[in-house]
């Protein structure tokens, strides 16, 4: 079985990769199932966001389970496309939630600043996936790609819309008389910093296993800290309140 090929550190980046990406899809649809019965369109979109821009570490996690389960190795075009695709997507799903929550007009201009972004961004992809793959990333071994410079750009500014837009809202959550709004915010505000560090870390530097634990458990307490930025459970904002 190709589980046995694998060395321990690649083991250690496909399981926590998969683990990563199970429990932040699970907490994005749990937003979305709230989200839906309590008729909060907006929300809805705050889940899918969030499910979406996991979508960078599909590649990792999908390759494990392919690769160390099933014996079967994803090629490069598929792994740099489930990679890539899906975060335009995310950042205009994430782009259309915070206009609406924070303020409708918004969309009038940043909202159409992030879907043009996307959009571009999306055929960008598409178009250099089928002529020119390296435009995009090379797969360099099993779980690790190296993005191009050109789609390096275009991630830092998506990481930039989402951390900065994320703490704008946090922010005037905070200055809420609310106590529970406020702790909405600064869980929010925590979970965003959380996300910058650890995306910025999993990207910048050379894993080992020490740190690799690290990086994951930053963005799953990251993905935790999101969750209870929009559904703080009652008890724990009662304790907090006091």
């Amino acid at each position: 079985m190709a589980l046995a090929d694998l060395t321990q550190l690649e083991i250690l980046q496909g399981s926590l990769g998969l683990l990563w990406v199970i429990i932040a899809s699970l907490i994005g649809l749990k937003i979305i199932y709230k989200a839906i019965n309590l008729k909060r369109k907006e929300l809805v979109f705050v889940g899918l966001a969030y499910v979406l821009v996991v979508s960078a570490w599909w590649g990792v996690s999908f390759q494990f389970v392919s690769y160390g389960l099933l014996d079967i190795k994803l090629d490069e075009y598929t792994y740099i496309f489930i990679a890539n695709a899906f975060i335009p997507i995310a950042l205009i799903c994430w782009g259309y939630a915070i206009c609406e929550i924070m303020n409708p007009e918004l969309k009038k201009n940043l909202f159409i600043f992030i879907f043009i972004f996307s959009v571009v961004w999306e055929i960008y992809i598409i178009y250099f996936l089928f002529s020119d793959i390296s435009m995009i990333a090379r797969l360099e071994s099993t779980f690790d790609s190296n993005q191009s410079t050109y789609n390096l750009i275009f991630i830092i500014t998506a990481i930039l819309i989402f951390v900065i837009t994320g703490m704008i809202f946090s922010f005037k959550s905070m200055k809420l008389e609310d106590k529970e709004l406020k702790w909405k915010g600064r869980f929010l505000f925590i979970a965003w910093i959380s996300f910058f560090i650890g995306a910025l870390m999993d990207s910048a530097i050379t894993l080992n296993a020490v740190n690799l634990v690290i990086v994951r458990l930053i963005l799953i307490s990251g993905a935790i800290e999101y969750y209870l930025g929009f559904f703080l459970p009652k008890p724990i904002a009662n304790q907090l309140a006091k």
